[in-house]
């Protein structure tokens, strides 16, 4: 199971980010991000190695499980203590 389109989408909604913003920092076309976000198309892997490097995450974590926000946003629960 990708859960690529899914964390696109937490991803852009966490940043505050609209589709169409989304794209143009990844150079897409917004009815790409859409397609993504739905399901519908997967991004080519330049397209995930630019989306994991501008948010300091792995290709494991973009593509193999649903990122939580603390991810999204490098919370440490050892800081926290």
């Amino acid at each position: 199971m990708s859960y690529i389109g899914k964390n696109i989408r937490k991803i852009r909604i966490s940043k505050k980010l609209t589709q169409t913003e989304f794209a143009e920092l990844f150079d897409l076309k917004r009815t790409a991000v859409g397609s993504y976000e739905e399901g519908r198309a997967e991004p080519k892997i330049e397209t995930l190695i630019k989306i994991a490097d501008y948010y300091k995450l792995s290709l494991d974590q973009l593509l193999r499980k649903e990122l939580t926000v603390n991810e999204i946003f490098k919370f440490r629960e050892d800081l926290l203590k």
